[in-house]
């Protein structure tokens, strides 16, 4: 799944380490879900955008998810 995770970490200038620690899931599981390699669930996906502090459509864009289809 196609996401805004890591550009929105840089782009804030943010340390993975803080978001993973914030969002409270393990370190595998987070980079999991930012490299598009699982699906977060859907209180997992607003877990990291309310501390992204960005609208969950915009870190996970729908237009993404047409491409898959």
């Amino acid at each position: 799944m196609n996401n805004k995770i890591k550009e929105t970490i840089q782009k804030k200038g943010m340390k993975t380490t803080y978001v993973i620690e914030k969002v409270g899931l393990s370190t595998s599981s987070f980079y999991e879900i930012m490299n598009g390699r699982a699906v977060p669930s859907l209180m997992n996906a607003r877990k990291i955008a309310d501390v992204l502090e960005v609208p969950l459509d915009k870190l996970f864009p729908e237009d993404d998810f047409k491409k898959e289809d």
